[in-house]
């Protein structure tokens, strides 16, 4: 009897011998969920980091392209998958903390369904004016909002964008008209045009209308300046004394995925995300490094979905 036991014991400590090694397979690659098209500015993000995770593992990878509803599709992909380790989802703080603010009947819980991974990086917004104003600061923009409640707008085309102007409005005491817009491309391009005043985005959206003076960057969405943009002031700097926005994005496993297969996977993505070739990546986006890893990432979208609650609700906007 003794035998016995002493066999078994020896099988189960094979088996999780065999078990430990074989995750992750090389031979299967891990797929990547991205909510966002080709050619976006998570396109390039997630692109980077795709090949610094074959870098400093050797593991293929595979960018699965999920565009739509506000990054709603992307998440029913990953909840649809096997909770197995080889399903990642790629995606901004918009997902995890704006969407439970914004979107009514949201079919997703982010603190049930989520495992969080780590975090890859965090980017500013830049306060933006296009040809349809000559402001020369944000505070000339500011005081000439203030005399003209309602006459200067600013465009939005996702929650980030939207948010991050009404909270701008509520710091700086002024009354702006939204104009909303499918999307970031098209808000963008409208701002260019002289169609709207302002948008807060993120400076690599409107990278090719800087270079061609049609969209002028006047400050940073963050509470220090940006090293890619350092001669930009903050707009706390500029007179909006508590204002400090970032966008970040992370990775997250499906709920019911093993601690094991967790554990070993933030690892791998951890390595990957200090990896060389990918701070060069960050830096040509004007993004920097976010070193956080699993429950500090579920604390950062508890206390910004707090925040985020509260600016909505101050704005009166009600989830749609």
């Amino acid at each position: 009897m003794k035998l016995l036991r002493f066999f078994a014991l020896g099988l189960l400590l094979v088996s999780g011998l065999a078990w430990g090694q074989a995750y992750p397979d090389k031979a299967k690659p891990i797929r990547i969920i991205l909510p966002q098209g080709p050619g976006s500015a998570s396109d390039v993000l997630t692109r980077a980091f795709a090949r610094a995770i074959t870098e400093t593992s050797g593991l293929n990878t595979v960018i699965d392209f999920k565009p739509g509803a506000e990054t709603v599709i992307g998440v029913q992909a990953l909840m649809n998958s096997p909770a197995d380790g080889y399903t990642i989802l790629l995606v901004s703080s918009s997902t995890p903390v704006l969407n439970p603010v914004m979107i009514a009947n949201l079919p997703y819980d982010p603190l049930r369904d989520f495992i969080p991974l780590v975090g890859i990086s965090k980017a500013s917004l830049a306060f933006n004016l296009g040809v349809s104003t000559q402001f020369k600061s944000v505070g000339e923009f500011i005081t000439a909002a203030k005399a003209n409640p309602g006459k200067y707008t600013f465009a939005s085309a996702t929650a980030t964008t939207r948010l991050a102007g009404e909270l701008l409005q509520s710091q700086a005491g002024m009354k702006l008209l939204n104009v909303p817009y499918k999307t970031t491309a098209a808000a963008v391009t409208a701002l260019a045009a002289g169609e709207v005043d302002m948008m807060m985005v993120d400076p690599s959206s409107v990278t090719s209308f800087y270079k061609s003076g049609r969209i002028r960057p006047l400050a940073v969405s963050s509470a220090t300046r940006l090293t890619a943009m350092p001669n930009l002031p903050s707009l706390r700097e500029e007179g909006v004394a508590d204002y400090d926005v970032t966008a970040w994005f992370g990775t997250y496993f499906a709920a019911k995925t093993p601690p094991e297969m967790v554990a070993t996977m933030r690892d791998i993505l951890r390595k990957a995300a200090k990896a060389p070739s990918f701070m060069e990546a960050l830096a040509a986006a004007s993004m920097e490094p976010l070193d956080l890893v699993g429950d500090s990432i579920t604390a950062l979208i508890r206390k910004e979905t707090e925040m985020w609650t509260k600016v909505a609700r101050d704005a009166n906007l009600r989830p749609q």
